[in-house]
């Protein structure tokens, strides 16, 4: 049996039948030489999806482990038993409920394989509930148990965790993601038992992804920025209870396009290893969303690095990890004010011919691509990739709030741009013709112009339209 894969993180991954993974915001169990995916599947009436493998490289499509028809079975506890509440299918136009972020865990007490998951009802997310399933088998028919509130609290984005004793948790995002909270679960985990501890409250965190490595805790998460990208963060403590760190940065600015899913401890007979495995959401198709595994790396007990890999290699017998980064070059430009990126040509400018604006995300699409071209002395030419236009004023113009367009490069200074880089990579281009600021037109979007106004960032508002962030292409 194959012990050694190779996992290539750019690109969307496969099972063994050729089909796309679904296995969005999951876990994993490992049994035996298996390890088990679980995730959200989002196909009509399936709602989570289960894969094995032993090399990480090969998955084997399983089961959809739950769905809408999944059989309902009461217990001790008062619980909402509705796949699809507005009977949605039934009508045509839905698909029932949204189950996000399974988790999976063995109970040894009664033999039962327990998953916690985030219910939200398929037409808003105002329930904010968590739900509970169990099967006598992996990756059999799971019955369903319901959703409800954990004491009271909304729970969102969440992940189980079995301790050293046996004891099992369940961390969900709670207060409109202000708190993280840990719960202990009663001894055959399908009930809280007690809330234990609250993290960071109103820090807004979610995604969280609990491992224990030697004698200390690890938490990573992500902040909340919807389907985009964020500073990953991780924290670190000596008990789950107890004092914890303050939360430090993890993998970029944009934690290589991803969000926490889970960290996957892989004992090997020579190594052990801790896969961070994150979720690529991408905003404008969610069936293109895919997956990163990168091994973390820890030069201390306590501090925890991950850098990014194209290529990872991974021996699950020995637990020997490698890797190889190839550098695109490439630059996905964010603006900070619409929250989108820089393309060319967007539809609603498409008056002034070459003009470049905002758009939202797409992992796919060539638009997004840019070059940073260094031409000395602090500053660069910013090109685009696919059409190899220089980003420019209009006709060269010194004005405020000219178009910027793509153009031919004709060595003229309005082409080159001063980086002038502020806290975190975020940067301000300013024209060294003009001596103006790249700036995008309007707070939700706009055209690209260049302006003289110099805005600063405002937490209250919560956007800069002069603000950018060159995100590296992975």
């Amino acid at each position: 049996m194959a012990r050694s894969g190779t996992i290539d993180n750019s690109q969307i991954w496969h099972d063994n039948d050729g089909n796309a993974i679904h296995a969005h915001g999951g876990g994993f169990l490992q049994e035996g030489d298996y390890y088990y995916w679980f995730g959200e599947s989002r196909q009509g009436s399936k709602k989570v999806a289960c894969y094995r493998s032993t090399d990480m490289e090969h998955w084997e499509f399983r089961n959809h482990v739950l769905s809408v028809d999944s059989a309902f079975q009461s217990v001790y506890y008062r619980t909402f038993s509705e796949m699809d509440p507005y009977g949605t299918i039934d009508k045509g136009y839905g698909s029932g409920s949204v189950i996000e972020r399974p988790k999976v865990l063995h109970n040894a007490f009664t033999g039962k394989y327990v998953m916690w998951m985030h219910w939200e009802n398929g037409r808003d997310y105002l329930d904010a509930r968590c739900a509970v399933a169990t099967c006598d088998t992996i990756d059999g028919d799971y019955d369903y148990h319901g959703s409800y509130n954990p004491i009271g609290q909304m729970s969102r984005d969440c992940t189980l965790f079995r301790d050293d004793d046996g004891t099992g948790y369940f961390i969900s995002a709670a207060r409109d993601n202000a708190d993280l909270m840990i719960y202990r679960l009663s001894d055959d985990y399908l009930s809280i038992d007690e809330h234990v501890k609250t993290l960071w409250p109103g820090q807004y965190r979610e995604a969280p992804a609990l491992f224990k490595r030697g004698e200390l805790y690890f938490l990573v998460t992500s902040a909340c920025t919807g389907w985009y990208p964020n500073q990953g963060a991780y924290a670190y403590a000596s008990s789950l209870t107890g004092k914890w760190s303050q939360l430090y940065d993890l993998g970029g600015p944009t934690t290589y396009d991803s969000q926490p899913a889970f960290v996957l401890t892989v004992q090997g007979i020579e190594h052990t290893t801790y896969l961070y495995v994150g979720d690529r959401w991408d905003p404008s198709n969610y069936s293109q969303s895919s997956y990163v595994f990168l091994p973390l790396e820890f030069s201390e007990d306590h501090i925890m690095s991950m850098d990014w890999q194209d290529i990872v290699t991974i021996d699950t017998d020995t637990g020997a990890v490698g890797g190889e980064y190839v550098d695109s070059g490439l630059y996905r430009i964010y603006c900070n004010g619409p929250d989108q990126y820089l393309a060319p040509d967007a539809r609603h400018i498409a008056e002034v011919e070459g003009a470049v604006g905002a758009t939202k995300l797409a992992y796919a699409s060539e638009d997004l691509k840019w070059m940073l071209v260094d031409v000395g002395a602090g500053k660069v030419l910013i090109q685009h990739a696919e059409s190899e236009g220089y980003l420019q004023p209009l006709g060269q113009s010194d004005s405020e709030g000219a178009a910027i367009v793509l153009a031919e490069r004709v060595g003229h200074p309005s082409e080159e741009w001063e980086c002038v880089t502020l806290d975190q990579c975020w940067c301000r281009f300013l024209n060294r013709h003009s001596g103006l600021a790249l700036t995008i037109s309007g707070e939700k979007g706009g055209k690209l112009v260049q302006s003289d106004r110099r805005s600063t960032y405002d937490t209250r508002r919560g956007f800069d339209s002069q603000l950018f962030l060159p995100a590296k292409v992975y």
